[in-house]
Order: structure tokens, then sequence, then C-alpha cells
């Protein structure tokens, strides 16, 4: 619009005089703006003056858009760029600049020096503290990194991170703890995990939190210990993947938690240093805070407590954004991220003190089968499984026979399977079941009377059992109190059927429902513009008389099959399933049963209108 032309009057007015790719910017910018989609632009230029929908603009704003606009609202309608200046410690093409996104953004409307502010806006910015810098964020020292060990920092995070949440949530469903009253985790649970994973307590809080943002754990009801924290059906879904792609997971979560604003503006801050690292954490504060001014009170500290759980999460390396992390979001983030990490093995290296080397990430049944057999003794690069007579006994417990592990191990070792390793499994498997336990409330027998004869004279344990057979013991303490006491005493006891055949231990892992979340893509803002175009010809269309229809239905019926055969255009004001009225321009293409078929100009689509809710109908030219 030229300065000639006469000035919108309105929002509404400079909304409509907007061409379909400033409304398309617009949308873009303001995304709420889009849905649910408008049906015309008064309701656009209604619903982007609205309170809310300012509110939600202006928290978008860096300082120096924000500063400008505050001195905008501080100075009568309309708004001269000659009185600006005086406010604006700017150069005219910067102020221009400012004054033209706030303008594309519907916080500003009219024309050039006859500008006025959004009345939510010019309310809301009253009181606005701050202004300037107008020349953009104060800029963050940096210092070089090395590239190669950026990516194997990264690539080592991204594979303990994956560790840690994998180890933590397999140890929660087999023992699930309960859910506070609060409905948080408890003190001692929060530790114990720190002490399973070896990390602080902090870590421990933040890869719970992000399980839960990624549906992975959640709360599920326990037989005996009622509402527990357990891993969802999703985590056994999650952990057949790829690492990359579990780790993608995990990060989308992170992404998309509370303060995902100030998050998205730390990574945005980082890519902008071009691969350097930045050199002090208080300059990337400094940064955001400009970036956001209106963000709430915790907004630093959220700022530090990002750059930490980014370089847990591998996202961050070396105080740089790493190769995964510049790719967050984006189409190729699978191969970016897979090319960082080592390929997926499915061997290991057997050694003569009793542990196997991993010399890479497992492939994950052959790590799940392998830590029925071994404890985890460290991770990293290359994981080291640790076997014991307890690691071996309890896969026993879980229905491994001896041969079945001799014959796994030799498939998956690249070195011979060394002596003292197949001693302590046949050791371990020979022992195992000499020791029987039952419910009588409960019983235990042995095939070696000396054995229980050794149990009665114990001064603990023997008055716990009444010898009913030289080879059998009852007792009236509970089979699973009476193992656990057994254990104390250093004796290990198989668990049995009525039948007398040893008890398939199950692993008892427990699992909550994974809530399901809506991942339907936000309306594509060319159809909304399409969609309001279609409106503004629609209300345009609008009979003079703008009384319903009282013809009935088969008139109107009539009047449509008349309109498709001469394939002519026709307004038509329609009442939906909730109630709501409104107006379409349609292009009819049949009329049968009561339905009308038709191309409807508002959704771009064919679409069927029951001809019963047409409560106006007009030929449109």
């Amino acid at each position: 619009m030229s300065e000639s032309e006469t000035p919108p009057r309105t929002l509404a007015e400079d909304l409509r005089a907007r061409s379909d790719d400033a409304l398309t910017v617009l949308l873009r910018a303001r995304p709420d703006l889009a849905a649910p989609a408008p049906s015309d632009i008064g309701q656009l230029a209604s619903r982007a003056a609205s309170r809310p929908s300012v509110a939600w603009a202006l928290d978008r704003l860096d300082l120096a858009h924000l500063s400008t606009l505050a001195a905008m609202s501080a100075l009568e309608p309309p708004v001269t760029l000659a009185h600006l200046r005086r406010q604006v410690d700017a150069d005219d093409a910067r102020l221009a600049a400012l004054v033209a996104r706030l303008h594309a953004s519907a916080l500003v409307w009219g024309q050039p020096d006859r500008w006025h502010v959004v009345r939510e806006a010019r309310d809301a910015l009253r009181t606005f503290g701050p202004r300037g810098p107008y020349d953009g964020p104060p800029a963050l020292r940096t210092r070089p990194v090395d590239e190669r060990r950026m990516r194997h920092a990264s690539a080592g995070s991204v594979m303990e991170v994956l560790q840690r949440v994998e180890h933590l949530l397999a140890a929660w469903g087999e023992e699930p703890p309960a859910v506070l009253r609060s409905g948080g985790h408890g003190v001692r649970d929060v530790r114990n995990a720190a002490s399973l994973l070896g990390v602080d307590t902090a870590q421990v809080e933040f890869l719970l939190d992000l399980s839960g943002a990624a549906r992975l754990l959640g709360r599920a009801v326990h037989e005996a210990q009622g509402e527990v924290w357990a891993p969802t059906t999703a985590f056994d879904a999650w952990r057949e993947r790829s690492a990359a792609e579990r780790w993608i997971t995990l990060t989308s979560a992170w992404r998309s938690r509370p303060g995902r604003r100030v998050r998205a503006q730390v990574l945005r801050t980082l890519a902008s240093t071009e691969g350097a690292a930045y050199a002090d954490v208080e300059d990337v504060v400094d940064a955001v805070a400009w970036h956001l001014p209106r963000a709430d009170d915790g907004r630093d500290d959220l700022v530090r407590r990002t750059l930490r759980e980014a370089t847990w999460l591998g996202v961050v390396a070396l105080d740089a954004l790493s190769p995964a992390g510049a790719v967050l979001g984006l189409p190729d983030a699978r191969d970016v991220v897979e090319g960082l990490l080592p390929e997926a093995v499915t061997h290991v290296l057997v050694q003569a003190d009793l542990t196997a080397v991993a010399p890479g990430p497992l492939e994950p049944k052959t790590r799940a089968r392998l830590e029925d057999l071994a404890v985890v003794e460290s991770r990293g690069g290359a994981t080291v499984f640790r076997f014991t007579s307890e690691s071996l006994r309890r896969a026993l417990d879980l229905g491994w026979p001896a041969s079945e592990i001799h014959t796994f191990l030799a498939e998956i070792s690249t070195t011979p399977i060394p002596q003292p390793l197949s001693y302590l499994i046949d050791d371990t498997a020979r022992l195992h079941g000499r020791l029987r336990l039952g419910d009588a409330a409960a019983y235990v027998r042995a095939d070696d009377p000396a054995e229980l004869e050794a149990l009665l004279a114990d001064p603990v344990l023997g008055p716990t059992f009444h010898r009913i057979a030289p080879t059998v013991l009852v007792s009236t303490v509970r089979s699973e109190l009476l193992a656990e006491r057994l254990a104390a005493s250093g004796r290990q006891a198989a668990a049995e059927e009525a039948g007398g055949v040893l008890r398939v231990r199950d692993r008892g892992q427990v699992r909550a429902e994974a809530v399901e979340v809506d991942l339907r893509p936000p309306p594509d803002p060319a159809e909304v513009v399409a969609g309001l175009r279609a409106g503004e010809m629609a209300a345009s269309l609008r009979p003079a008389d703008g009384r319903d229809d009282q013809r009935g239905s088969l008139a109107t019926m009539a009047q449509l099959r008349e309109a498709a055969e001469l394939q002519q255009r026709m307004w038509l004001a329609y009442m939906d399933q909730a109630g709501t009225r409104t107006e379409r321009v349609v292009d009819p293409l049949r009329v049968d049963a009561g339905w009308l078929t038709a191309f409807d100009h508002r959704t771009q689509k064919v679409q069927r209108f029951a001809v019963h809710r047409i409560v106006q109908v007009a030929s449109a030219p």
C-alpha cells in the first residue's frame, strides 16, 4: 500500500489489504492464530488483538523489538518514525526493520508514519522498563574446540545416557518403587538409583523426568505395593530400536518439556558460535536474556540447567554444540547420530578373570541375554560384564540350563571360554537345587539329610523348622521370608513347584500403560490463508436480507441439484454438528440421499454436507 492511499482504520482492514504471502508470514510467526482456523479476516483480527494471543507474541520478542514496541506504545497514535527516532537509539535502517517485523506480526497496524499499536500490547508494555540495546545480543566470548575430540565426547555422552536410562528403568521394572502421596519419587529411591548408576542425585532426577516425558516411565498398580513407578509398555519397544532412534526419542522429549522456549534459544545461541565453545556460562545467560526478556523469573537458572542437561545428553560437548545437537529436529538427525556412534556388535571378549568385554555397543537382544548371566561392572564405550556365582544362579533361576549357558557364551565370544568360567558355571549348576524351598506354609527338602541336619543345628534357623521326614523340613514362616533368612546365613535355596520340579523364576517386570500423545501436525498456514480468502468471499456474497431459508430441505435439494447441473457456484450457510454457523462458497457436484457433495473453497477439498443442516442458500456469481 502506498502512502497516498487511504490508511487502514482498523487492524482488520490492515490484514485484508495484505497479500497471501504476508498473511502466511503472520501465521508462521503466530501459529496460535491458525488453530482452530479462523473463518475470515475479521475473526483473525479479533484473535490477533486478544490478550492471550498478544501476550504469547510479546513473550517471543527480543529486547530490541520489545523496546521499540514499548517506545511506540508511549507515543500518541498515529506514531511517526520521526517521533520514534527520539525514543529509539538505532539508525534509520535498523529502526525500519524493527517496525516492519512488528507490523508483520500484527502487533502494529497502519502504514509508514501512521502506525498504531494493538491496544492489548500497549497496555501490557505501559510499565516496561529496559530499553535496548537495539543492534543485537551481547557477544559471546568463545574458544576453539578440536572437532575430533568434540565428536568423541558427544558420542560417549550419547551412549552413556542411553545405557543409564535403560539400566535404571530395567531395575525399576523388577523392583518398582512406590509413588509418593505427592506424586513424586522417594528420596531413598533416588539415592539408590544414583548408587546403581554411579552418578549424583541431580542427574538421576533428570533421567527420571526425561523418561517420564518420553513416555518410558509411568505409574502402575502393583498387587502388593499399590501404586508404583514402573517402565511403560513403550519402554520395551524403545529398547529394541537403534541407538540413534532411542537418543532422538529422548532428546525430542527433552526439547518439549516445560521451558522449551528458553531451551530452544539456548541451542540457537550455541549454534551462532559456529562450532566454537562458549568461554563463560554467564555469557550464554546474558544472550538468552536479550532474546527472551519477558521469560519468567526462573529463566537464568533454566539456562544454566539446560547447558548441564544438554551435556549429559551429548547435545553439548566440551562446551560447544555437538554435531548431534546441531541436527535436533531435522530430517537427517538419525543419519548424523548414527555416523557419530560406533556400530552395534554381537560379540564379546571373554577373559580369564571372569569378565567379558564388549568392544562397542551390544546389539539389544545379545545385551539382554548377557545381562541375565553377568553383572555390569562398568559402562561406556566398552562395557565390562562380570560373571559371579550369584549372577549365574540368577540365570539358573530364570530357566537357563547350564548347557545353554555354555553354548551361548561360545557363540558370542571371539576368544575361547576360559576354564575358570566353565568350572564356575558347572559348579554353580551342580549346587543349584541341592536345597529346595516350597510352600507348606513353607518346607525345605534336600536329597542329602546332612544338609537338613546343619539347618536344624543352626541356632537362628533351627527353631524355625520341624522335621517330618529324613529329607524334609517344614516351617510356619512364609517361603519368601524363609528364602531371605537362608540367604542371610549363606545358604541359597532353589524354589520348586508342588510336584518337585524346579520353579523357573518370573522376571517380575512391572509395566505401566504408555500415555498416547496427540501428534497431529499444526495447520498449514497456506491452507489457512486460502480458507480466509474463501471466508471473505463468502461474506461478500451473503444475501442482503440475511434471513434463513424456510422452504425446507426438498426445495433446497432442488436448488442445489439445478446448480450442480448448471455448474453454478453457490453460497450457503451451514450449521455443523456443534451448532456453529459457518458460511461457505461451494461448487455443487451432486445431491443424493439428503447429502450435498461439493468442492468447498474454504477447505480446498471436496466435502459432504447434510442438506437438512443448510439453513440458507443463494447463487454466487
